[in-house]
């Protein structure tokens, strides 16, 4: 299975829009948002997907994001899920909460540790878990997603400019 990752989207329709139709390109069958979506409506963006969200530090509308996600029939967001996918076990988290990631690293428990935050891509294992940051599509520097394919424990980083074209 291939999945979509983001992150700190922070209300950029117009981009999160186009990582939207990236990810259908890609083929991907579900998306994962790290956090920072900051605005109900971005949801609406994901319809379709089966979608794991998590709120990050700058989703100060909790209740109003998560009335929109059930309205959309999207899980309740909180700070962190975990799931399964393809026998492989998967923690989200937005990635501000320092003790959260060490104790998530250290437990050995997870194949996917998914975060973001920093708006800088990251791949890299660490304590045999791969941990992944697709960036941002919010702020002043480069805007990207990624899509990670499960079964070949692969990931692409896609990056995007201003207009949303890949480059």
């Amino acid at each position: 299975m291939k999945i979509g990752i983001t992150s700190d989207t922070h209300n950029n329709i117009d981009l999160t829009r186009r990582a939207v139709d990236l990810f259908r390109e890609a083929g991907v069958g579900m998306v994962i948002h790290a956090g920072d979506i900051t605005s109900p409506k971005i949801l609406g963006l994901f319809e379709g997907f089966d979608c794991r969200f998590v709120l990050g530090n700058g989703d100060l509308d909790v209740e109003d994001l998560n009335e929109e996600a059930a309205r959309l029939g999207f899980a309740k967001i909180e700070t962190y899920c975990t799931f399964d996918v393809e026998g492989k076990k998967f923690m989200v988290f937005h990635g501000n909460n320092v003790p959260m990631f060490r104790e998530a690293v250290a437990s050995g428990r997870y194949d996917y540790i998914i975060k973001g935050h920093t708006h800088f891509f990251e791949n890299y294992i660490s304590n045999n878990a791969r941990v992944i940051n697709p960036g941002s599509l919010y702020g002043p520097d480069e805007f990207s997603i990624a899509v990670l394919d499960v079964s070949a424990d692969r990931i692409e980083m896609i990056k995007l400019n201003e207009e949303g074209e890949r480059i």
